[in-house]
């Protein structure tokens, strides 16, 4: 079988996009050695919106797709594979909008009684609330998102919002200073792999203990990512959340569920991420499958086995 590797054409030459390139070269590279050992017959197909011809004339039997964006266009480009009619790896573009748009996951997710921080838009300060996290609510990577987000007071809010006033819409959502975990999931319905924890204890003092865009970025050889050692209870708390969080939003294939516990070990969903990233070494998709003895090749072909 021919399978096309789908992958964002055009960046921007500001750092943060050169490094998103440097990574998705990477990236396209494992999964092409992967599924090459696998039998299928591979190569790269570069999109570049909207320019729709390359989708139109691939010629392919599948598509795996890595074209990760920001905001919205992940969603808008996994629309355009629906309409192309071929079989592609991932959620659909409908899976992808919930999940890129913070406030809606949320929503969804209280509708079904999932736990996740209480939230709500600016101009809307509330006494008592306190500690608050602002953040955009699109997006993911940690953007928009720096130690002067988590806010203590009204006047630390106003600041935040003012900071944030490009980014808009922002999302204002109670802070849990806890344990933060992060679970991939894989299949139809989802396997859950064993929970990590992101450890933030080697941060310098003036540095939040959050994912942040300057944790992944100035300090990612400070933040550890390790297998989480929970109580049984906690752990089966943990993985039912994630689990339901997946579901809710109709997601396919894989994501991963980044979730906070409390003092009382109680799991709050904060995001899911509906197209993580998948480079060796670095991802925590593939740390997640590692940990449950999933070889990186196996971990590629669990994934188009389920799309096919």
């Amino acid at each position: 079988m021919r399978v096309a590797i789908l992958l964002k054409g055009r960046f921007s030459s500001s750092p943060e996009d050169q490094k998103r390139k440097k990574q998705q070269e990477k990236t396209a590279r494992a999964v092409e050695e992967a599924l090459n050992e696998l039998g299928f017959e591979v190569f790269r197909l570069y999109f570049t919106p909207p320019d729709f011809s390359p989708l139109i004339n691939s010629s392919c039997d599948v598509i795996f797709n890595l074209y990760a964006a920001t905001g919205r266009e992940q969603a808008l480009v996994a629309g355009l594979l629906e309409l192309s009619g071929v079989p592609f790896t991932g959620s659909t573009a409908l899976g992808h909008f919930l999940a890129l748009g913070k406030h809606i996951a949320k929503a969804i997710w209280k509708q079904n009684e999932i736990p996740t921080p209480s939230s709500f838009f600016p101009p809307d300060p509330r006494e008592g609330d306190f500690p608050l996290i602002v953040k955009p609510a699109y997006g993911g990577s940690g953007e928009g998102i720096s130690s002067s987000s988590i806010v203590r007071n009204l006047e630390e809010l106003e600041q935040a919002i003012r900071r944030g006033e490009n980014r808009s819409p922002l999302l204002i959502e109670k802070f849990i200073p806890g344990k933060e975990l992060t679970i991939g999931l894989l299949g139809n319905p989802p396997h859950v792999l064993p929970p990590l924890e992101v450890s933030f204890d080697r941060l310098p003092k003036e540095v939040a203990r959050i994912n942040s865009f300057e944790a992944k970025t100035t300090y990612s050889d400070l933040v550890e990512v390790k297998p989480a050692c929970l109580p049984g209870k906690v752990r089966l708390s943990v993985e039912e959340v994630a689990f339901r969080a997946f579901q809710a939003l109709g997601l396919r294939d894989y994501a991963r569920c980044d979730i906070r516990l409390d003092e009382s070990g109680n799991p709050y969903v904060l995001e899911i991420n509906s197209l993580p990233g998948l480079e060796p070494g670095y991802s925590d998709l593939p740390r997640a499958a590692e940990a449950a003895s999933i070889s990186y090749k196996e971990l590629i072909a669990r994934i188009i086995a389920r799309c096919l």
